[in-house]
């Protein structure tokens, strides 16, 4: 089984606009709540795989109640530490007309030190049933910025792999733990490491860099132009067909979901890195991790992929 940890877990409230304009009132076209967070973006395409998964992280409230019977509805095992706070609401404003997304997110309930304990010791339990971990997201208020580094170090003490993926503090803090393979996307990168990445070569000097850091293997997604994966020192990049994309958020989601798949299957560096690119182009036809299984086959006999070279300055 595959655990995704995503701690600051959300209902995702999508309004759907034919063209949107700021400072002005418009009706929505349609709306939709559903159970929302990067991690249960990546269950779905974990679920569409055919993997097995199981999602974990805080739920409270009714946007909580809401979210764990959105779970229940699509099929999807959780196990959460409930919490004195309400959980959060993610509006995401999908622009039909233009196909672009407008995604404002709210920041997360407080998180106390006893429900921080009490979800460190349910994921003890958690751990010794899981092949692979995936850790995502971003951090609820009231938690250290090294959480995600503990709960990797003890995933470590296990022997138990983790593919990370967060951004800002909580990745800098959590790069040092060894995490077994990081997954960011270009921008992410660039903040943490302080440099631009514009394109495959500075993504392939930037996964040297993250495993200077201490992670064991990186991957770097540059949007629809592909991803640099420099597993055990040797990088690979990795190029999408072009699709017509409808919406891209999730995607980075679906990225981690199929490089967590290939991994559990065992395969090769360029297979993983293949599915996962595959997987991240599927989601775009849809978002949020709606894309099938037919998509994700289909576009990964078309992913091209060849050996990076570094470029030395």
């Amino acid at each position: 089984m595959i655990l995704i940890v995503n701690l600051n877990l959300a209902v995702d409230m999508i309004v759907n606009v034919n063209g949107l304009q700021t400072n002005r009132v418009q009706r929505a076209v349609s709306t939709l709540r559903q159970a929302g967070g990067k991690g249960v973006n990546a269950a779905r395409v974990l679920k569409t795989l055919g993997e097995s998964c199981s999602l974990t992280g805080f739920l409270g409230g009714r946007s909580g109640e809401l979210v764990a019977a959105g779970l229940r509805a699509e099929g999807i095992a959780s196990s959460c530490t409930r919490i004195k706070g309400e959980s959060r609401t993610c509006l995401i404003l999908n622009d039909r007309k233009n196909r672009q997304q407008t995604v404002v997110n709210e920041p997360g309930a407080q998180i106390s030190d006893d429900e921080w304990i009490d979800f460190t010791h349910a994921y003890e339990r958690l751990l010794i049933n899981s092949e692979l971990i995936i850790i995502t997201g971003s951090l609820p208020p009231g938690l250290p910025a090294d959480a995600y580094a503990q709960l990797i170090h003890v995933a470590n003490r296990q022997s138990k792999r983790v593919l990370l993926d967060s951004s800002s503090d909580a990745l800098r803090e959590a790069v040092s733990a060894a995490p077994f393979v990081v997954k960011v996307n270009d921008a992410e990168a660039g903040e943490l490491l302080n440099e631009n990445i514009g394109d495959f070569a500075d993504a392939a000097k930037a996964t040297d860099r993250l495993r200077e850091l201490g992670a064991r293997n990186a991957l770097i997604t540059l949007g629809a132009r592909g991803a640099i994966f420099n597993f055990e020192n040797v990088k690979y990049r990795f190029v999408p067909p072009k699709v017509e994309i409808q919406n891209s958020v999730g995607s980075g989601d679906a990225v981690i979901a199929g490089l967590a798949a290939g991994l559990r299957r065992g395969l090769s560096p360029q297979q993983t890195g293949a599915l996962a690119v595959a997987a991240g182009t599927a989601n775009a036809l849809h978002g949020m991790g709606r894309c099938s299984a037919g998509e994700i086959s289909e576009i990964l006999n078309e992913v091209s992929f060849c050996v990076e070279e570094t470029r030395r300055d």
